[in-house]
This record gives C-alpha cells, structure tokens and sequence, in this order.
C-alpha cells in the first residue's frame, strides 16, 4: 500500500490540504499525515489537527517529519504558490531523506521550485508510483506507539533469548548471536528513536 503525506500552510490552505487528503484516501493511499486534518487547537500561530495526538509542537512536528520519511512521496499544497516555513522545512527534510516532492502547483520561491516536481495530478503520481513502489518500511513509534511498542516487546523477548543462548554457546556461536543481537538491538532503536 502507498503511504504519503501532505504538506500545505494550514492557515491559508486548509481545504486544500482537506482535499488532497480525501483524494489519496479515495484512492487507496495511507496518509500517514496529517491522518485528520481538522484544527481542533492552536497554540499562538501553532494548529493542532484531530489526528495530533499530544499537544506538544515538537512531538507533532517530529511525529510529521517521521511521516515524511516512512512515506513514498510528499504531497506539497501551495495552490498559490505560498510555502510557509513550516512546509518548506518539511520539504527540506524530505528531500534530505531522498523522499519525492510532488505538486500541482509550484511554490513561488524559485529555490524551492528546484526541489518540487510538478505533476497534473495526483494520480499522475499515484500510477507512477504503483509501477516503481518502494520498500516497506515498518511505521515508528512516533507514527504508531501503541504497534511499535508490540513490536518494540517481540524484538526485546528475541534479544532476551539470544543473550541466555549466548551464555554457553562457542566460540562461532557467539559470533553469530553477536550479529544477531547486534541487529535487533538496531531494530528495536529504530522503532523507538526515528529522528536523529
């Protein structure tokens, strides 16, 4: 399944961002975020959408860049053609973590056009994207706690077992529970620490 996200000023593009999401919904498409793009708080110039799940700006801004890079691609909104920082960081970040930027309608910053691809239509990108997929990539912490942390269990019982196994084990042995500790070890850091 292809996971996106969307990036847009929520002040002056909300509806935009709205639609676009209902669209890669339509169309069969995760939208990892924002899942719920309804304000339901602000903090000073700071919206808080129903898919937020605690109210504090960096969880939610990490929580997104996190999104961006467990995505396929970026959907960026600027129907005319504003960016606002939030947004352009968010594109920055994207194409940082080699992840495609796509638009309908480009930014009005000539820097940032360079980095956006303009396409017709999402389901431009949508077909172009079901002929290449990516490889899965397992959601985070910050994505999904409540799975990663299911998930974040198994892998700690596994490494749990392979340091009792290593205990009698020789030599060769050992060296091979090493790699095998040493890649769960990575795996349950990944699912609990995604931004670094």
């Amino acid at each position: 399944m292809l996971k996106a996200t969307v990036s847009g000023s929520f002040h002056r593009h909300l509806g935009a961002v709205q639609l676009a999401v209902d669209e890669l919904l339509d169309a069969g498409v995760k939208v990892l975020s924002p899942a719920d793009p309804r304000v339901v708080d602000a903090r000073g110039e700071f919206l808080f959408v129903a898919s937020d799940r605690v109210r504090s700006i960096r969880l939610v801004q990490d929580r997104h860049l996190e999104c961006v890079r467990r995505s396929d691609f970026l959907w960026l909104v600027a129907p005319d053609g504003y960016v606002g920082q939030s947004a352009s960081m968010e594109l920055g970040f994207a194409i940082a973590s080699q992840i495609p930027v796509y638009c309908e309608h480009l930014p009005a910053d000539l820097t940032l056009r360079q980095y956006v691809q303009r396409v017709p239509s999402l389901g431009f990108v949508l077909d172009r994207h079901e002929a290449h997929p990516r490889a899965e990539r397992p959601d985070t912490f910050l994505i999904d706690p409540h799975a990663s942390i299911g998930e974040a269990h198994d892998v700690l019982d596994r490494l749990s077992q392979l340091v009792a196994d290593a205990r009698g084990a020789s030599a060769a042995s050992s060296e091979r529970l090493g790699q095998h500790i040493s890649a769960e070890r990575r795996d349950v850091s990944q699912l609990l620490t995604p931004i670094g």
